[in-house]
């Protein structure tokens, strides 16, 4: 018995949920599927197909919640203990990713289950080429190397949990209303002990961003990171680029640090805004950006 819970803004689900509903209808194990619109303007005559589909709730939020709070209903609301997070731009990779979703969680007692997440073969388009790269070398790690960091490896695109421990896991979460929280959601998994079962089942992440905006996305999680640590929710370690940062800060003042991410701010986002972009100035870019952080 499974819920699928999909939370969507803007972005026509209808196949990804036709797709799950196919494999899980071959499974023979029960199930729901949950689509929860958090008050789309787009797509909405394609997400009305999903309704005719049985066993399908699709409900549209009254106004923007934002993600992790549209997530949070989602859990509450779900028939079923075990559930399957999954957003609205990933795909299954394969016509047996539920088959061997169900058997992974037959033989195993874990509290969190992640397959891994990869992006499409090829680049989708040139503007896309820094998310692509950065999915494809830096999120899809082999299945040994997630298993040498089974919280910091796991990446909240699709993955199951047991419904008490996301609700439980999340709460303190959801007063902050910001963007990149799930290195803070993989700590409190870590913080609270619970399990996790890496396997190899991973979901397409094909909804990548342009450059221009993931550099901005990015910009928003490293003001989460800052947030977070100035408030002693987060350990300054516990994320590779603050861990350097904070080494830097103890040579360097922020007003140095701001000066050279002055300096190097326009070369750095024209190379990355490139085809072919540097994923190690995309670190070096991150690095100075949370160091010039106030």
């Amino acid at each position: 018995m499974i819920s699928v819970l999909i939370p969507t803004y803007n972005y026509n689900v209808y196949p990804l949920v036709r797709e799950m509903h196919k494999q899980l209808g071959k499974s023979g194990v029960d199930f729901e599927i949950r689509v929860y619109d958090d008050a789309s303007n787009r797509h909405i005559d394609n997400q009305k197909l999903i309704k005719e589909l049985p066993h399908v709730v699709y409900k549209i939020n009254e106004k923007n919640f934002g993600r992790l709070a549209t997530r949070y209903r989602l859990a509450e609301d779900a028939k079923y203990d075990r559930l399957l997070f999954m957003d609205a731009d990933v795909f299954p990779s394969g016509r047996f990713f539920v088959s061997k979703l169900i058997k992974t969680l037959e033989n195993n007692r874990a509290d969190v289950y992640f397959g891994g997440i990869t992006v499409p073969v090829n680049l989708p388009s040139p503007d896309k080429s820094l998310r692509w790269k950065y999915g494809k070398y830096r999120e899809n790690k082999p299945l040994q190397e997630r298993l040498k960091m089974p919280y910091k490896s796991l990446l909240s695109g699709a993955f199951v949990i047991k419904k008490g421990v996301f609700l439980n896991d999340t709460k303190d979460l959801l007063p902050l209303k910001r963007y990149g929280l799930d290195s803070f959601f993989s700590y409190k998994l870590k913080e609270n002990n619970r399990k996790i079962h890496h396997y190899n089942n991973p979901a397409t992440h094909l909804g990548l961003e342009t450059n221009n905006d993931f550099i901005y996305k990015t910009q928003d999680a490293l003001k989460t990171f800052k947030f977070l640590i100035n408030n002693n929710l987060l350990p300054k370690d516990y994320i590779k680029v603050t861990t350097h940062a904070f080494k830097i800060r103890k040579f360097l003042s922020g007003f140095l640090c701001r000066l050279i991410y002055k300096r190097t701010e326009s070369f750095l986002r024209w190379h990355l805004l490139r085809p072919n972009p540097s994923l190690n100035l995309f670190d070096l870019y991150k690095l100075l950006y949370f160091c010039q952080l106030k």
